[in-house]
Order: C-alpha cells, then structure tokens, then sequence
C-alpha cells in the first residue's frame, strides 16, 4: 500500500513574519538582560590617589609594604583603613603579570551579599553602589556624600513630576561596617527617596541529577 504524498518542495519567498519574531524576543532578551543582578558590581578606579603597582617580581607594592599573589587579601583589609575620599589606581612595571594586576583590579570589585532579593516596586529606581571602603559610585564615577544627596534630590524631584516616588537600590559590599549602611539610609530619608532595596546575588540554581 502506497500513500500518498501531500509535503511539497518549497520554492516560494520566505515569510518575513517568524523572522521578524525571533529577531524581536532577540531584541527583548537584550534588553532586559540589563536588569537582572550579578553578584559582583564593577566599578571605574579612576587615574588620581594613590598607587598600586605590580612588580616584575611577581608581588603588588603598596605603601611601602610587599604583597604576594596569596596575600591579596590582607591588601583588601589593609586598604580599607586608608581615608574614604581617597582614590587608587593601578600601574604595572615593565614585564609585569598582567594576571595579577587583574587580580588586584578585582579586589575593588563590589561583592553583593547572599539571600536579599529585590521586590517589584511601582516607583522609579535609581542605582548606588558602594565598595568595601564605603567609597559611593553613582553612575560609574566615584562621587561625594553631598553631591550623590544632591543627585537623588533632583532625580526624586524629576519622578515627582510622573507622579512617582524614587526608591534607591544600594548595591552595598557585603564587607562594608555597619555604620555605613546607616550612612546611606540616612542619606537617602534626607533626599527624599521613598525606599532603599538592598541588592544581593542572585540564588544559584544547580542542576538537577
């Protein structure tokens, strides 16, 4: 018994409309990518402050102190007791590990904290992130108290407007004091903002056996 055969050879145009869909969600998947948390928040160092070199010999030189690859730890503790308005900056020797001096880049690197995660809010938001030495980034640039106070003051002014409140994420380093979280929130009540959420890693999802 034979059946008959209704698939044809497709010589026509090809239909614009399920291209244009998937070119679509492609662009939707761009987009929203841009909001979903990582667990480390990158921030601009900047050119001005202090030094940190990273020597031919394989160690990091800072303050008159020697460092080796292991030890970049005890540099993370060591600078968080220099002033908070002072800035770093990282330069190599000739010859240098360029690894390492990555390594010593991510020591600066915001590490958010576990288990918080953000609810949905019907208010505008604006991003601080805010390192280990309680240094404030807003939008990629290391700012002051005063102007971040002013900043949020007139972004809450601005949604005012659409007839919005301004809630704050603070994107806090898990090994920043208590006192500077305080610091913020008090900052943010004083400019108005009407929450503060505090960022955290997103949970991992293993892979089920």
């Amino acid at each position: 018994m034979r059946f008959a055969r209704h698939a044809k050879i497709f010589r026509g145009p090809l239909d614009a409309a399920p291209i244009a869909a998937v070119l679509l969600l492609l662009m939707l998947f761009m987009l929203l990518s841009s909001l979903v948390y990582t667990p480390g928040v990158l921030v601009h160092l900047g050119q001005k402050g202090e030094i940190i070199t990273v020597t031919r010999t394989n160690t990091v030189s800072f303050a008159g102190r020697i460092y080796k690859p292991g030890e970049l730890s005890q540099l993370r503790t060591d600078l968080k007791t220099r002033p908070a308005t002072t800035g770093f900056s990282v330069a190599l020797e000739p010859g240098a590990d360029s690894d390492l001096a990555q390594q010593v880049s991510n020591q600066f690197q915001i590490v958010l904290p576990a288990g918080r995660n953000l609810t949905g809010t019907a208010n505008a938001t604006v991003a601080v992130a805010v390192n280990f030495r309680g240094q404030c980034f807003y939008q990629n640039r290391l700012v002051q108290d005063a102007e971040l106070k002013a900043e949020l003051a007139s972004r809450v002014r601005n949604a005012a407007r659409d007839g919005k409140g301004l809630d704050m994420i603070l994107m806090l380093d898990k090994a920043a004091e208590i006192q500077v979280l305080t610091r913020f929130f008090e900052l943010a009540r004083e400019a108005g903002i009407a929450e503060v959420q505090l960022a955290g890693q997103p949970p991992t999802i293993l892979a089920q056996p």
